[in-house]
């Protein structure tokens, strides 16, 4: 539980955001007193976006919200101009998580995309309580795959594919370690999709569990596959990691799999970590213990029902050493 909820009013207690009138919820975020509160994290948003605004209800629709001005929040997020001159001409916005970072503005209707990046940055590079790696992770009862791929490898689109196959979401962007202990924490924000895997999920998941599609973003072509009432229902139980995989994706390639020394994985996996060195000990102590606790695997694969198929295969066998 995060320590920035206010007083003894816990996330359980508040409402979701659909609870809230639209009216009230476009107030609170032309202010920026709308709170997130999403796992580990509370989140100010601030924006007066319509796109963003819409996102955010539709796909945020079963998160607790608090519209309070006096709720504190571990980050801040402000979608906006980038000056007042495109405010009014040639309009555009930008993330801004209230630190300088390198970001491209983007048309008013992009708004969705400057709030899930400026939502990404607040985490990746202000979060200093937690151990934060770039990877997705879904779960059962008995624990947690972590797939961790550069851009374009097929991460979001197997934890889509892993949700259908009764896995929750934890995370689609972060693997978030307990400090001293191997535990993953659920911070179940939208799968992010890009290009073909947009259809790809829509196929499987339905109209229903995405979001519109964004055409023509410095990424190309964005959607969002919503987080799912269950996920967000269980986003204060930590899952242990038993899985962690490396995934290529190749158009038509031969479904393979290899195995990874646990020396190798790690490695490769404090690569996508923005605050490992900043923690030091006792993000190693985390680590080390779930590199014990987990069997690392390259996987390959050309479509997404092979990569099921690896994965489920691989699970049955059982992740644990």
């Amino acid at each position: 539980m995060s320590g920035s909820w206010n007083g003894s009013v816990g996330p359980e207690a508040m409402k979701r955001l659909a609870d809230h009138a639209v009216r009230d919820v476009a107030a609170a975020l032309a202010r920026g007193h709308l709170v997130l509160h999403l796992g580990p994290f509370a989140l100010a948003l601030r924006t007066d976006n319509a796109a963003a605004r819409d996102f955010l209800v539709s796909m945020y629709a079963n998160c607790p919200v608090s519209l309070d001005q006096d709720t504190m929040a571990d980050f801040s997020l402000h979608v906006r101009p980038p000056n007042l001159l495109r405010r009014f001409v040639r309009r555009q916005v930008m993330p801004d998580p209230g630190f300088y970072f390198p970001s491209v503005p983007l048309p008013p209707r992009m708004g969705p995309l400057a709030l899930e990046m400026g939502m990404n940055m607040a985490v990746a590079l202000q979060c200093f309580r937690f151990a934060i790696y770039h990877a997705a992770v879904v779960a059962d009862e008995t624990g947690a795959i972590v797939i961790s791929a550069n851009s374009g490898g097929g991460k979001s689109t197997l934890a889509a594919a892993l949700m259908q196959e009764n896995f929750r979401l934890l995370s689609d962007e972060f693997a978030i370690m307990q400090p001293g202990e191997p535990l993953l924490l659920p911070y179940p924000r939208p799968v992010s999709l890009k290009n073909a895997s947009v259809d790809i999920v829509r196929a499987f998941a339905g109209n229903d569990a995405m979001s519109g599609v964004l055409h023509g973003t410095p990424k190309g072509t964005i959607g969002y596959r919503r987080a799912r009432k269950s996920d967000i229902a269980a986003m204060h139980r930590p899952a242990r990691g038993r899985l962690l995989l490396f995934p290529t994706f190749m158009e038509g390639a031969k479904a393979e799999v290899k195995p990874v020394e646990a020396g190798d994985a790690v490695m490769r996996f404090i690569a996508g970590s923005p605050n490992y060195h900043v923690l030091g000990e006792a993000a190693y102590t985390s680590l080390m213990a779930f590199a014990d606790s987990i069997r690392a695997y390259d996987i390959t694969y050309g479509n997404t029902a092979d990569s099921v198929a690896l994965v489920r295969e691989l699970w049955t066998q059982g992740g644990a050493a």
